[in-house]
Parts: C-alpha cells; structure tokens; sequence
C-alpha cells in the first residue's frame, strides 16, 4: 500500500471512529441540596439500572450511547431511597450532544431539574409541567365534589375520566400541533396515543412533519391506526400466526368453522388474572366444535407467561404476542379485552374486560347464539 492510500484510509477509520465518539448524549448535571450520602445517578432500561455515576460536590457527568428514537431515562438514587414515589423520568433528545440539568433542591426530585441544551428535551419537560399542573388540579376538584370519596368509588371514577377528557386530552393535542416537527411532538403522541379518541389520533398524526412520521413513536401510532380500522365490527379478522407455549406456530385461520373469543391479557393485569375462575366457566358451558376461546398474551416477558400460565392451567389454548398482533390489527389500548368473532372470520364484536355481573354484550351475545 502506497502513502497516498494508506493516509486516505486512516483519515478514512479517523472519521468514522470520531462520528462514532459523537453518538452519545452527555448529560452534566448539578445538585443542590444534602444528598445523605445517596449520591448515584442512574440510567434505566426498563427497570434495569444499566449505568450509575455518583455526584461529587454537587456535580455529575454521564455518557449515554444515542440510540435514534430511544429516551433514556434517568433516576436518583435520593429518590429510589427517600423519595420513592418519585417516578424516573425519560430525556426526550433527538440527537446526540450536551444536555445540562440544573437540580435546584433535591428534595424536590432529579426531575424537578432545569433542562438545557437540547430543544426536544427542552419542549417534552415544558409539557410535563403542564401535565402536571393539570393533574394537580383535576384531583383537586375532583376531591372537593367528592369529599371524603375514594378512587374506587364508581362516581369518582366517572368525574375523573370526564375531566381527563375535558381538559387532558385537549391539552395533549394542542401540544403536539405546537411542536409536529419535533421529536418530543411525534414522543408524546406515542405516549399518550391509548386514551385519545380515534379521530384526534389520526388527526394528530396527520400533522407531524414527514421527518417525525418516519420515527419510532410515529410508526406506533401509523401501526395502532391500521388496527382501529381493521378491528371494526364486520371486519374480517387479518390472518397471523403465534406460537403456543411448547414455540408451536397456531394460525388464527385454523379456527375457521368456529365462534372464536380472543382474550388479550397479560400475567401483569390483575383484573385478567380475577376473571380467569369465570372464563373456566364459560368455557366449560360453551366449548364445543362451535365455540373456542384463544388467548393471546401481550407480555414481552416470555418468562412470566410461561410462569402464570403454569399457575393458572387455562385449559384453552394459549399465544403469545410477539409481532404485535394485538395493537396493529386489533387496537388494543387496555387488557382484559375479548373480541368475538363469527365462523366465517368476521369480528362481531368488542368487550373490554368482563362485568362484576357476568352480564357482557359478549356473554350475552353466546347465549343467543347457543340458546344456554
């Protein structure tokens, strides 16, 4: 190799090896307040604490890979210990590069810390302190008309959700519309997208910047439009293939002939879990080469499926979600939730959890069907 070539490939590896140094996001914070000796910041994938440094003298710096349309989130360990209540909270960047953090008290919370430096995280905070104001006076006055009252109280309930429509909701599509061509817009609407009406959904997607449509949280929403259309009663259910406990792949057209409940539940949701003594029950009224119950879990821990299962000896057959079957081609936005479909493939209809009285459209809907 000439010096000519060899000079051109190591300006060559030095480019490429200095992009690659840029990809990360440095986050330099400063803290006041008495720390207590719980002095670690922590970086968070999922639950997992994947990367910590420690503040000294009020300071912190940490480096974390920029992965596009990825927030990391960030957590204290003051807060873990003394402030457990205290969620972590995401860094909404769109790029890699500096980001500063001003903690002005710790007692407050890592959260409560200025943002600077990156203009998406800048725009997602500005709406988290929204959020929050608002959330603050919702309980208000939904505790001052119901004194006394308690969140699992029906009528509080009702009030709560009424004003989370009023005023939440709103909230959520003026701030996307303000900010469609930032990341933080296209990360909201993919946060916030199961409690907004269908047509706000689309409405709002519509109007985020081509560049936003491209990322990750977008192509959630795209994905969750697809499937509010194909889940319409009258739909014919889009064929797909899952596989059983035992990894044996079950397509959902091998049920044709038969009414077919889909159950979507997960080990995590309670109310699944309280419902499955009833189901045992009515799969024991209905089962026949008529009728089928088909379970599809969207839990992304594998391991905890196989874990409840075993705990619940469901005696219907079991899939798991793993191509994301329940948000593209049946919109799911909460569990339990059933579909009920005909024989010839079509959805009939759509139950979101099962009622205290065993009195569902779907339940009703079976003993007209079957006349027991």
């Amino acid at each position: 190799m000439n010096m000519r070539k060899l000079l051109l490939v190591l300006i060559m590896v030095g480019c490429t090896v200095g992009v690659a140094a840029q990809q990360k996001i440095v986050v330099k914070g400063t803290v006041k307040g008495d720390l207590k000796g719980h002095n670690k910041v922590y970086v968070l994938e999922g639950t997992q604490k994947r990367d910590s440094v420690e503040i000294r003298n009020g300071r912190f710096t940490i480096r974390i890979p920029w992965v596009k349309d990825v927030a990391p989130y960030l957590h204290a360990e003051y807060d873990t210990t003394l402030r457990p209540r205290l969620p972590a909270f995401p860094l909404v960047v769109d790029g890699p590069g500096t980001i500063y953090l001003d903690v002005a008290d710790v007692n407050r919370g890592l959260r409560s810390g200025r943002i600077r430096g990156n203009q998406s995280a800048v725009d997602f905070q500005a709406f988290e302190d929204g959020r929050e104001k608002l959330r603050v006076e919702i309980n208000a006055i939904v505790n001052e008309r119901f004194k006394g009252g308690s969140p699992k109280d029906s009528g509080y309930n009702m009030a709560f959700l009424e004003l989370i429509q009023q005023r939440l909701i709103p909230y959520i599509g003026n701030f996307v519309e303000a900010h469609a061509g930032s990341f933080a817009g296209a990360f909201i609407l993919g946060r916030y997208q199961p409690i907004l009406p269908a047509s706000d959904l689309e409405r709002l997607y519509n109007k985020l910047s081509p560049m936003q449509q491209r990322s990750a949280p977008a192509q959630e929403v795209a994905a969750r439009l697809i499937g509010i259309k194909r889940a319409a009663e009258g739909q014919e259910v889009v064929d797909f293939t899952l596989n059983t406990p035992g990894d044996q792949p079950i397509s959902f057209s091998s049920f044709r002939g038969k009414y077919v409940m889909i159950d979507f539940w997960s080990s995590w949701c309670g109310p699944c879990k309280a419902s499955f003594p009833y189901m045992k029950e009515l799969y024991q009224q209905y089962r026949s080469d008529k009728f089928e119950i088909l379970g599809i879990s969207i839990d992304e821990d594998k391991g905890a499926w196989l874990k409840e299962l075993k705990k619940q000896e469901l005696p219907w057959p079991q899939l798991l979600d793993t191509k994301n079957v329940s948000v593209n081609s049946f919109a799911i936005t909460a569990v339990p939730t059933a579909y009920l479909i005909s024989p010839d493939g079509k959805i009939i209809m759509k139950q979101v959890g099962f009622g205290e009285e065993r009195d569902g459209e779907i339940e009703k809907k079976l003993k007209e069907l079957f006349g027991r």
